[in-house]
């Protein structure tokens, strides 16, 4: 494996990535929220094109997989997914300085 396939990143760099992550997740979560309770009725008249477009809105923001808020819910799992891997490389950094400076110092 070269230099170039592998990623090294400190503990307090991958404490700094997860805050960040989380930070991002969080920060989307009441977006969505909003969203959601939003009614997304009305507003286009009561001709059937009116209706199609104002069902077709509604749709778009809280309905199905390519709505605004399942995109969001992705981007929030996918943050919070990223945090916890930064949370377990800032372990196993902790973990593997701690074994090697064991075997290097002096008994």
């Amino acid at each position: 494996m070269s230099e170039l396939d592998r990623l090294q990143i400190s503990d307090e760099a991958a404490r700094r990535c997860a805050a960040a992550c989380s930070a991002f997740a969080e920060g989307i979560i009441p977006i969505r929220e909003s969203l959601q309770a939003q009614r997304h009725g009305g507003g286009f008249g009561t001709l059937p094109s009116g209706l199609a477009l104002a069902r077709k809105y509604s749709e778009l923001a809280v309905g199905g997989p390519g709505s605004l808020s399942t995109l969001l819910q992705a981007h929030i799992a996918i943050a919070s997914s990223l945090a916890d891997t930064f949370t377990e490389m800032g372990r196993n950094y902790e973990s593997t300085d701690s074994e090697a400076a064991q075997r290097i110092t002096p008994k």
